[in-house]
């Protein structure tokens, strides 16, 4: 089997994220595809952006100056004054910056829909996927337009474009799969799970960048409880405390989790249960190669051409 090289936001290692300069040349280096993250405009526009309000260290305004804080919601602003910032780059001066030495820039990009990037997906030589990430907030609704909202705006895009069958929808936020898969129980979603160690005993470890400690304890008392807002009934703790059966309650298709929770033990039990499993942020290349072995179905990476290499 092989497994999937999927170009995280495009591969935010290696150009700028989530645009299309990004989605066009992780076709062209030939990926098997591409992780991107959508939301609603206010003019319900289904448009291609991780935060939920521009992003300083990557957004520059009409006059050529970065952004700074705080920055608009993406839900309060239309496509076309969305279109108004630059993407293209990264702010020399940024920790983003840092953290991505080998980002090249691609002045001009502006945010795209996610009807130009399939598109691009369907122009690639070769069968090119998408990762669909509804990007909602399960932590403050406000923040973002609803998951039901954003679920129905996805598939008519779908749709629109017979694009259907080579996607996939992830999230953190599971109203949304929830609501995509009763309309078309045809389409594929993965569901995505936050670091586990967040809620084990003890303290995670930094590696698995937890949050701050009030929010890692709402997180850990909603998850006790069987109340999270991201699972809609489907915590583990109504599962007899396993993530994997709880998904497949749910209808997932697959399980979509941080790669350091793809164990050996982790991935059995998924297979038994007949679920397809991707990992995210897969990096480094001995982390690549542990996951390929473990019989993967697809990487989400940065770093597609170290993947390549594989």
């Amino acid at each position: 089997m092989n497994t999937l090289n999927i170009a995280h936001r495009g591969g935010a290692g290696l150009w700028p994220e989530n645009t299309l300069a990004a989605f066009r040349n992780a076709a062209a280096m030939g990926t098997d595809g591409a992780e991107l993250d959508v939301q609603l405009s206010s003019d319900d526009e289904v448009i291609v952006f991780h935060d939920y309000r521009l992003k300083p260290e990557i957004c520059r305004g009409p006059d050529g100056k970065w952004l700074t804080k705080p920055t608009p919601r993406i839900k309060d602003l239309t496509f076309a004054e969305l279109r108004a910032y630059d993407i293209g780059r990264a702010n020399a001066a940024s920790d983003y910056a840092r953290e991505h030495p080998d980002l090249k820039p691609s002045d001009g990009e502006r945010i795209p829909s996610l009807a130009e990037v399939i598109k691009i997906a369907k122009g690639a030589a070769k069968p090119f996927r998408l990762f669909i990430e509804l990007k909602t907030s399960f932590s403050d609704r406000a923040v973002s337009a609803s998951p039901e909202a954003l679920a129905e705006g996805t598939l008519a895009v779908l749709k629109a474009h017979d694009f259907v069958s080579r996607a996939i929808l992830v999230g953190f936020d599971w109203p949304g799969l929830l609501h995509a898969k009763k309309l078309l129980p045809e389409i594929e979603c993965w569901f995505t799970t936050l670091p586990q160690s967040w809620f084990a005993d003890g303290e995670p470890p930094p590696e698995d960048d937890p949050p701050p400690r009030p929010q890692l304890e709402a997180l850990r008392y909603w998850a006790e409880r069987g109340i999270s807002p991201w699972a809609a009934g489907y915590d583990a703790v109504n599962y007899g405390g396993s993530i994997l059966h709880a998904i497949k309650a749910a209808g997932g298709t697959g399980w979509f989790p941080m790669h350091r929770d793809a164990t050996d033990e982790a991935v059995a039990q998924a297979r038994a249960l007949g679920l397809k499993i991707g990992a995210w942020t897969v990096d480094d290349p001995a982390d690549m190669r542990a996951l390929i072995a473990r019989g993967l179905d697809a990487l989400c990476t940065d770093r597609p051409d170290l993947l390549l290499k594989l």
